[in-house]
């Protein structure tokens, strides 16, 4: 059987920032990046929901770093093809000792 259908080629993350007790940030920086020169980095902030969302060209891992105030957060997203990948990101406050996030 023949279809006409185009096969989903997207690559789509939504990142989700929240405190540790659960709550949604909004407003938050959130930066993707690989540690490949010449690599394509996106930034953007997060809505009144915490969320941002993403699109990228191809499969890949990407770092994610995020940030509002005194507060920071990092980890990663993978996105997949023909899929909207969902991954959440908590922030600790920036003394935190578990918050090796940033230098």
């Amino acid at each position: 059987m023949l279809s006409c259908a185009k096969d989903d080629t997207t690559y789509r993350a939504n990142v989700t920032v929240l405190s540790l007790s659960g709550i949604p940030i909004p407003n938050a920086n959130i930066k993707l990046s690989v540690p490949v020169d010449g690599a394509n980095e996106f930034f953007t902030s997060t809505n009144q929901d915490g969320r941002a969302s993403f699109e990228v060209k191809a499969k890949a891992y990407y770092d994610v770093k995020t940030w509002r105030g005194s507060f920071r957060g990092c980890g990663y997203v993978e996105f997949q093809e023909g899929e909207t990948v969902e991954q959440i990101v908590y922030i600790r406050t920036f003394s935190d000792p578990l918050n090796i996030c940033f230098d």
